[in-house]
């Protein structure tokens, strides 16, 4: 599947897009750290990534909704965007509850979505905010109409992309993270389309 509007090309994994997630993970990772500081990366053997990938590209139907897209911007795979599912208290449902056919109101969930521009060139142009709208717009063409952004008040790029598209913040927790000595709270954003 691939979707495109602006420039933006939102688009299923593909062979060539490995050898990036390796790099993302393994070296650049200034992208990790941007998004989540207080956690440490974990890098992934080459030969596992490759496999698992086969195998859910190969599983792939065109129909399947989808949980991730790759991010293209002029030829050129700079990130991604994913979903996964929460309840009412913004807590994840266990898996064996959720079917993956269905969308998120059809699960009694609300659809969380996120996004990485991974490549440190793409940031501060726009790009994120083009991508997670037309993210949003694939959802809402299979019925959803309520989305969540978990994010954290020190990523400054996040915040200002979930204010253009309309988000309001649902949720705070002081001081969830620390990061280079400083207290940063734990944010959830909410937009509904009626």
């Amino acid at each position: 599947m691939r979707i495109e509007r602006d420039g933006i090309a939102l688009r299923d994994y593909q062979i060539s897009d490995i050898d990036d997630e390796i790099r993302w993970t393994n070296t650049e990772t200034d992208w990790f750290y941007e998004d989540t500081p207080w956690m440490t990366i974990t890098q992934v053997d080459p030969d596992e990534l490759r496999a698992d990938m086969m195998e859910i590209m190969e599983e792939m139907t065109e129909d399947a909704i989808r949980l991730r897209f790759e991010i293209e911007v002029e030829g050129r795979h700079i990130g991604l965007l994913s979903s996964y599912y929460l309840d009412e208290n913004y807590e994840q449902p266990p898996w064996d509850s959720i079917d993956p056919g269905k969308n998120a109101g059809e699960n009694h969930t609300v659809r969380a979505i996120g996004i990485e521009i991974c490549e440190r060139d793409c940031w501060g142009k726009g790009i994120g905010t083009k991508a997670l709208s037309l993210f949003i717009d694939y959802y809402r063409s299979i019925g959803e109409n309520r989305f969540l952004i978990e994010t954290w008040s020190g990523n400054k790029r996040m915040l200002g992309c979930a204010r253009k598209l309309g988000f309001e913040e649902v949720k705070r927790v002081k001081g969830a993270h620390i990061v280079d000595g400083k207290e940063y709270d734990a944010l959830m954003w909410e937009k509904r389309f009626e």
